[in-house]
């Protein structure tokens, strides 16, 4: 028996399938375009997400090596945040609005007024930020004729299953979830009834484990996908966490760091960690038995594609492949996107510090490189002080692929790294194909697969110290300097 996970990404898609044990039998990769109509409006068009990912179906489920290890479940993993309406039907009303989509921001302040970003914190285990769904619900009221919203994996379940269901991870993700109750929040949606009375728990999918059997595919979606209609929709889960699982995570054993268009620090824990209130750090559930906690910087690898074009270069490579040898004597604050979770500041701004007429590129990019690594020692500083262990430290995404970069993030970041084997977030999405039809064990047995770690140079230890430190007073220096305070928006 084989599985298909299918990765739903913000740039791409990818679908691959594995048999029993782990092993991959075969794979496809889409890109996927993002439309900007207006300033600040990100999107995907569903169509051609559709059209990607079940063209990519047909492609894996057709190949030689299924033809006697037929597919037996699926599941995804899923871009967080993304949202779009649809009818009755499940037929899309609008557009997917993806994550960096800055149109919650008004709706984000609204209910800042109503709620503490504690009180937020302390039901959705979210920081209270407009990147989440309910908030870009809640900035479009042409959406009130919509029977559901639903992330892009929901989309796929209810079109091929004809239910409406998600999962905790992705629920949590749209910022109306009570966490402890795994239930929408009634106090929630009352406090958005006053300006979005659209947003009820009527319209938002029913939420469940990640790993649980949704239900089998139609016949006309099992036609149309070359697949058994006795194939068992599983519900996924959030790619971060996805990752995690892919990479073999195990609470204060391993953790998983995803260099991909945003960068994430993931941690699992077998209760839900506490203390976190006050930064931008989410928590959420995947079934009963693990939490997920995610931290990170929004910008990641759209920070490196931002130089490459502002340099006039074609590809990040053309840049990021040519490092300084040594550390270089510049910082950056990597918040292209607003800040990293500790500080939570959507309108916060990027920072490089140190440039001289003797700075040459491969230094500037090697202090882009470092930038993450640097925000990831204060927070892997913030989970140990507040008793979440990360263990080891695994490597995710196209980010891992470059081997001086990855020594250049080690050496920063003052921890090993070792890099997990492609596709991890695939991979995750099949564990939970593979739980949901009894085969989670043995599958799960191959996932801690990863190279040897590359532990910090020697001779640049006392080096990077002094970096952290002074990359921590570099911020809480220049935090305050807005270059245009009337579009300064904290929440």
């Amino acid at each position: 028996m084989s599985v298909l996970g299918i990765d739903l990404g913000t740039s791409g898609i990818r679908v691959a399938a594995y048999d029993a044990s782990g092993r991959e039998l075969a794979g496809e990769s889409r890109r996927l375009p993002l439309h900007r109509p207006a300033p600040g409006r990100v999107e995907h068009d569903i169509a051609e997400v559709r059209s990607a990912v079940e063209s990519a179906v047909v492609r894996v489920a057709a190949h030689e090596r299924l033809h006697a290890d037929q597919v037996t479940a699926l599941s995804f993993s899923v871009l967080g945040e993304a949202i779009l309406p649809v009818d009755a039907d499940g037929e899309a009303l609008g557009p997917v609005v993806v994550s960096m989509d800055d149109r919650g921001i008004g709706a984000a302040a609204r209910l800042g007024a109503s709620i503490t970003s504690e009180g937020y914190h302390a039901v959705t285990g979210q920081p209270l930020h407009p990147m989440f769904s309910a908030f870009k619900i809640a900035a479009e009221p042409d959406w009130a004729a919509a029977s559901h919203y639903l992330g892009v994996g929901d989309y796929f379940i209810r079109h091929w299953t004809g239910e409406a269901a998600t999962d905790y991870g992705m629920a949590a993700r749209i910022g109306v979830l009570d966490v402890d109750d795994r239930a929408w929040s009634e106090d929630l949606l009352a406090a958005f009834g006053d300006f979005a009375p659209w947003l009820t728990a009527e319209r938002l999918p029913r939420p469940g484990p990640s790993g649980s059997a949704v239900g089998t595919l139609r016949p006309a979606a099992a036609e149309r996908l070359g697949l058994s209609p006795d194939v068992v929709v599983a519900l996924g889960t959030h790619d971060q966490a996805a990752a995690y699982l892919g990479i073999g995570g195990s609470p204060g054993v391993r953790s998983c760091i995803s260099l991909g268009s945003s960068d994430c620090f993931t941690v699992g824990s077998t209760t839900r960690p506490r203390g976190f209130d006050h930064t931008g750090f989410a928590t959420y559930p995947i079934d009963e038995e693990t939490w997920i906690t995610l931290a990170g910087t929004a910008a990641g690898g759209w920070a490196l594609e931002w130089v490459t074009h502002l340099l006039g270069r074609d590809r990040v490579g053309d840049v990021f492949d040519v490092l300084s040898p040594e550390p270089p004597p510049l910082l950056v604050v990597p918040y292209l996107r607003g800040s990293g979770t500790l500080d939570n500041d959507p309108s916060a701004t990027g920072t490089i510090h140190g440039l001289t007429l003797e700075t040459t590129l491969p230094e500037l990019a090697r202090a882009f490189i470092e930038a993450s690594a640097l925000e990831f020692a204060k927070i892997a500083a913030a989970f140990e002080a507040h008793g979440v262990a990360p263990g080891a430290l695994v490597v995710a995404g196209t980010g891992g692929r470059n081997a001086t970069a990855l020594q250049a993030r080690a050496d920063a970041l003052g921890r090993p790294l070792a890099v997990a084997a492609d596709n991890a977030s695939c991979r995750g999405a099949a564990l939970l194909a593979a739980r949901a039809v009894g085969l989670g064990d043995a599958f799960a047995e191959t996932l801690d697969r990863a190279s040897t770690p590359l532990a910090p140079e020697p001779e640049h230890l006392a080096w990077y110290e002094a970096q952290r430190a002074a990359y921590v007073a570099l911020r809480e220096a220049t935090a305050h300097i807005t270059p245009n305070p009337s579009t300064h928006i904290h929440i």
